[in-house]
């Protein structure tokens, strides 16, 4: 025991390297994986928080059956059968539209609310929450637009029966929403603003008010993710597809109108593939790191095992066996592996903790040491007691080439594969809505392969350069050369270390950039603006008026429209040439065919080219269209590169169609409280959009976050086994300066060879990994981080 001590202790130098390296290994990957899962699962819950009320919850609605509670029974069993393995919420509202009278006034319709949230949804502004049927609470705008206050009495009328079928309702109380885009609402606009579709309310009341009703209240089961668990992200988007099935379990008939709606499915297709394109990119990091530091920790140990070879050699020769030699190699890097693994575990379990993978990462990290100790140890004695630690050549020529060929076309090869599988789906994530493992790898396979060929290539433009340099006077810049192209064993890794860093530095740098573009994309797909009204029944506020709005700095109404070529439907545009981005004059020159722009991928589809004029049909007008191409463009403002016409709406009201405006695209510098202000207007259902509620940052910037962070660890992982290697290639070189010596090169001289060969590979290394870190980010990260576009 004492020997194997001293013996541990005249190397213990190199030990402790390998202590340090393990620890880095497992706090780097440990660490950024624990750091990413955390910010992709809060990046993900911000993503659901964040869109749009009808977007964060899938509806059952229904009439009211007979037997209330044998329907109510039936339809969550129904949908706890959908969502199994997922947790949901299942909440009950009833809602009722009745013909009601105040102080003889003209009849007007009030809707009826039946549900139990309302309480913990709203503050009381005067009064009190009703308590018995006869007792109801409007909103304080309801109120305002029928002249009512606390204490009046509203008188619920059956138009049938006028007279028998009157109900006196008590307005006992009036409130205001906290969050009048809370799901819970629906999407109902009477919440702040009184009135929806001419009804007015929510006239909330006490729970079975509405049993008694003539006609069936209408019931919607609302269904909510119970957490935002990503674990539970596949069942819950397999629960609402299975969800669709619903009225055909419970309402086979169609006796109730049973019917699903909501949004929650293209939320949750918008999380799984924003998770799995971050999570995707994030392998690049873990890999290089974990590659480069199984090359630091085997070039350290060779140089261990080689330092140490003639000591292992006489032990070997006073009869030490091969296998003790070896165990004893590993038990020592199995120490110094484990107490830097261990140092690593205690860091993270104080810091951001301790998962899964960095137990794994630390029980491996510690072994693969002991294992390559063993292996190098085992090799010294492989040849018996007799071999020498020197015996054989450095210069292995290009006989390393085809080595170094097998590994990187085999991660061509595997790169090929995936990258295909990327560019063929478009997407990181399947129809089915689960990820595409080998689709979302494509990144970091693509970057290991392209820097496993920067060493393969090095010997052969090292040999081009040294003959087309052969002719020159002197030896400075030949022997260099000459040395890359026939000693590339070390200098291989020395140059896979290096790339592989700055390729992960380039990595890291061109992901902000992508993920900003790809976030412009999306904002011009899908809002076309800062802010998108949507809406059916035409607009409550008119562009107009929104732009006297404080922070506003441009609105504009835009018509939206299907639009019918042949057998394809399309989406029409129309609207200010400033909105819709047009390029130049919209004329014809005929009041009969109308100017537009389509996107390139519908030009394909229709074989158009610009001057091409066709015949289309507006949806919702009486008569067809002549439309003449006039430009072909790869995207549309809220269409993007999907199929899609743009045209001025003045051309198209010359050509007979009049339709108005259905949506209103607004910038503004604070698109929250714009949005508020919509909804406070609006007197019809509308959709309002912002770039909170349609993008995919919360999860995506979790991936410069950690490319950054990874890049820094394998940077210094890099230079490491860059020196390492240099280090171990001037020991096999120890004849050199001698023979040098003798053909007449000072020692200062021989230096400076060997600076200028050093330099040489380094910017080599460094150039070649930065710029296909660069390529791979330009052609892979617009597919994997444009999730919305």
């Amino acid at each position: 025991m004492a020997f194997a001590v001293r013996r541990a202790g005249v190397h213990v130098g190199r030990l402790s390297l390998v202590a340090v390296i393990v620890a880095l290994l497992v706090a780097g990957i440990g660490g950024l994986d624990a750091v990413a899962e955390r910010m992709i699962a809060d990046g993900s819950a911000r993503m659901l928080t964040d869109a749009e009320p009808d977007a964060r919850t899938m509806r059952v609605v229904a009439q009211q059956a007979a037997d209330a509670g044998a329907q109510d029974a039936a339809v969550r069993d129904a949908v706890a059968s959908a969502f199994s393995g997922a947790d949901v919420v299942i909440t009950r509202q009833v809602s009722a539209v009745v013909h009601a009278t105040f102080a003889s006034e003209r009849t007007f319709e009030l809707g009826l609310l039946d549900d139990v949230r309302v309480p913990g949804l709203a503050a009381l502004a005067d009064g009190a929450w009703p308590e018995s049927a006869e007792q109801i609470a409007l909103p304080v705008a309801a109120a305002e637009r029928r002249g009512l206050a606390v204490g009046d009495t509203i008188t619920k009328i059956d138009p049938l029966q006028p007279a028998a079928g009157s109900v006196e309702l008590a307005l006992v109380g009036t409130w205001t929403p906290d969050d009048a885009a809370d799901p819970a609402w629906h999407g109902d606009p009477s919440v702040v603003s009184g009135e929806n579709d001419g009804v007015i309310g929510p006239a909330f009341t006490v729970a079975d008010a509405l049993d008694g009703l003539p006609d069936p209240p209408s019931v919607t089961w609302e269904v909510a993710p119970e957490s935002t668990d990503l674990a539970e992200l596949p069942a819950l988007i397999s629960g609402v597809t299975k969800l669709r099935a619903v009225p055909e379990v419970v309402d086979p008939d169609g006796d109730h109108d049973m019917d699903v709606i909501g949004g929650l499915g293209a939320t949750l297709q918008r999380q799984a593939a924003a998770v799995a394109g971050t999570r995707g990119l994030l392998v690049a990091p873990l890999l290089i790191i974990a590659l480069l530091g199984l090359l630091v920790l085997g070039i350290v140990l060779a140089m261990l095992a080689a330092a140490r070879a003639e000591e292992i050699v006489l032990l070997r020769a006073r009869g030490a066996s091969r296998r003790s030699l070896a165990v004893g190699a590993a038990a020592e890097a199995l120490i110094f592996g484990a107490a830097g693994a261990l140092v690593a575990l205690a860091g993270l379990v104080l810091t951001v903790g301790a998962g899964t993978t960095a137990l794994l990462i630390a029980a491996g990290a510690a072994l693969v040491p002991a294992l390559l100790s063993a292996l190098f140890t085992a090799r010294i004695t492989g040849g018996g007691a007799s071999v020498r630690a020197d015996a054989s050549r450095s210069d292995a020529g290009l006989r390393t080439l085809p080595v170094l060929l097998v590994p990187a076309l085999a991660a061509v090869a595997l790169a090929a594969f995936a990258t295909w599988q990327l560019f063929a789906t478009g997407s990181v994530v399947r129809a089915d809505g689960a990820p595409d493992p080998l689709a979302a790898a494509a990144p970091a396979l693509m970057l290991i392969a392209a820097c496993t060929l920067v060493p393969v290539i090095a010997a052969p433009l090292a040999a081009l350069a040294e003959r087309a340099l052969r002719r020159t006077r002197g030896i400075a810049p030949i022997l260099p050369l000459r040395q890359i192209a026939r000693r590339m064993g070390g200098t291989a890794v020395a140059i896979l270390c290096l790339a592989l860093a700055a390729a992960s530095i380039a990595l890291a740098a061109a992901a902000p950039v992508a993920a900003g573009a790809a976030e412009q994309r999306t904002r011009f797909a899908v809002l076309g603006g800062d802010v998108r009204l949507i809406t059916d029944e035409g607009l409550d506020t008119t562009a107009a008026e929104a732009a006297e709005w404080s922070g506003v700095t441009s609105a504009a109404e835009i018509l939206r429209t299907p639009l019918a070529i042949g057998a394809d439907t399309v989406d029409l545009l129309a609207g200010p040439s400033e909105a819709l981005g047009f390029t130049g004059s919209m004329d014809t020159g005929s009041a009969n065919v109308v100017g537009a722009e389509l996107t390139r991928s519908l030009a394909d589809r229709l074989g158009a080219q610009v001057g091409t004029v066709f015949t289309a049909q507006v949806r919702f007008a009486a008569q067809p269209v002549s439309i003449q191409v006039l430009r072909i463009v790869d995207a549309l403002p809220g269409i993007g590169s999907g199929w899609g016409v743009a045209a001025d709406p003045e051309r198209l009201r010359a050509a007979g169609v009049r339709l108005a405006a259905d949506e209103l695209w607004l910038d503004s510098a604070d698109p929250v409280t714009v949005a508020s202000l919509l909804r406070t207007q609006a007197t019809h259902p509308v959709r309002i959009l912002t770039e909170a509620q349609v993008s995919a940052t919360p999860v995506t910037s979790v991936a410069s976050t950690v490319l950054t962070a990874g890049a820094l660890i394998a940077a210094m992982l890099g230079v490491a086994g860059f020196f390492a290697a240099t280090s171990a290639m001037s020991r096999s070189r120890r004849e050199e300066p001698l023979v040098l010596r003798a053909l007449g090169l000072r020692r200062s001289q021989q230096r400076t060879l060997r600076v200028g060969e050093t330099t040489g590979v380094a910017g080599y290394a460094l150039i070649a990994g930065a710029l296909l870190g660069t390529a791979v980010a330009v052609v892979v990260l617009p597919i994997v981080l444009g999730l919305g576009s």
